[in-house]
């Protein structure tokens, strides 16, 4: 039996999309299945991003939705990026579809945002800091396990030094700075990363100090990662204990940028962030 397509975060924007399409013309599953020669519960499959989509095939929905010209090139442009071959391909039998579908859409992303609380994040994460994290989260995996984890976030990190890096704009709890992990000597040089990272043009470092009060507006830990200028996808990720969660909602995702805008402005600037960070790895 022929494996079930994956269902990754831009199928499902398809889908959705063909979904209000369809709806805004008129038709019902069935009416329009009548129109595209398909069946009822094929367009279901499709509108839920359960079922892969030919290009000529979406192209033909759009034709006969009369689908608008920007949204013809958004919907097309995610169909493609969706059956682009990657790095994380090698990677397929150690990390589980979701990290997979994660990684393609960070690659493809034009500007990601990182709130973290805990650790440094993982585009700005040295191998041993990288390497210890692991650690601690699979204390008794072998070895050779351990070491394809960290070679799978090191090569995520690709996207900050590509011909068009990413946008990436850091909030990092000043927690995350003096938490120790792997030893003072794994923190120096994790802490000399971050600062020569910063330096970037496409990198942009705030850190919420201990003496800062964020009330309400403290933004816990989440990305929010845009493809396309204007974004013609955005995702926002939370991480639990056990889980990360993909949220496509539109309100979710706004209220993790008014969090993540609002801390901002409680935050330090940017020198003032750098200059914290190097007072704490002095004192290391």
């Amino acid at each position: 039996m022929t494996e079930a397509p994956r269902s990754t975060v831009r199928l499902r924007k398809i889908g959705r999309e063909l979904r209000r399409l369809r709806e805004e013309s008129g038709y019902t599953l069935v009416t329009a299945g009548r129109h595209l020669e398909r069946s009822a519960s094929s367009l279901s499959k499709i509108e839920t991003g359960a079922q892969w989509l030919r290009l000529r095939d979406l192209t033909h929905i759009l034709d006969v939705y009369e689908a608008p010209p920007d949204l013809r090139a958004a919907l097309t442009t995610l169909a493609e990026q969706d059956r682009q071959p990657g790095w994380w391909d090698a990677y397929r039998d150690l990390v589980s579809p979701e990290a997979l579908d994660h990684a393609s859409l960070e690659w493809s992303s034009t500007h990601k945002v990182n709130a973290e609380t805990t650790f440094v994040p993982g585009l700005l994460q040295t191998e041993d800091y990288a390497r210890a994290l692991q650690q601690n989260r699979l204390p008794h995996s072998p070895l050779r396990k351990l070491d394809h984890f960290v070679d799978f976030r090191l090569a995520r990190q690709q996207v900050l030094s590509r011909e068009d890096p990413v946008h990436l704009d850091v909030l990092l709890d000043e927690a995350a700075l003096r938490r120790i992990r792997g030893g003072r000597q794994v923190m120096r040089s994790q802490l000399r990363r971050l600062l020569l990272e910063s330096e970037q043009n496409h990198v942009h470092l705030q850190v919420l100090p201990f003496a800062a009060d964020p009330g309400n507006a403290y933004p816990g830990q989440f990305e929010i990662m845009d493809i396309g200028t204007p974004p013609i996808l955005s995702v926002a990720l939370t991480d639990h204990i056990t889980r990360r969660t993909t949220h496509e909602d539109h309100d979710v995702i706004s209220k993790c940028r008014s969090l993540y805008s609002e801390a901002r402005t409680i935050a330090l600037p940017e020198p003032d962030s750098r200059d914290l960070v190097h007072g704490i790895l002095s004192g290391l």
